[in-house]
């Protein structure tokens, strides 16, 4: 854990699940927050950071949330999205 207690470690499948439960009707403008650890699995396998952005910001690009920035953090980083339509 990091020093905010959240997980340096997780699955792709588990961030995506979050991602899929963004509401995709909100108000634009909206913004959301995910915290992604630096160690990640896909599969039950390692999976290369960029891949799993990739993965990530597809969904998140489906819902209509853009990319907003990010900040790092011991154990990963928090993106930043907002909804733009």
């Amino acid at each position: 854990m990091t020093s905010a207690g959240r997980a340096s470690r997780g699955r792709v499948e588990d961030l995506l699940t979050d991602v899929n439960s963004v509401d995709g009707a909100a108000a634009i403008g909206t913004h959301y927050e995910l915290w992604v650890p630096d160690a990640l699995t896909l599969r039950d396998q390692p999976a290369p950071l960029d891949l799993a952005m990739a993965i990530l910001l597809h969904a998140l690009l489906a819902k209509g949330y853009y990319p907003a920035g990010f900040e790092a953090d011991t154990g990963g980083r928090v993106y930043r999205y907002v909804r733009e339509g």
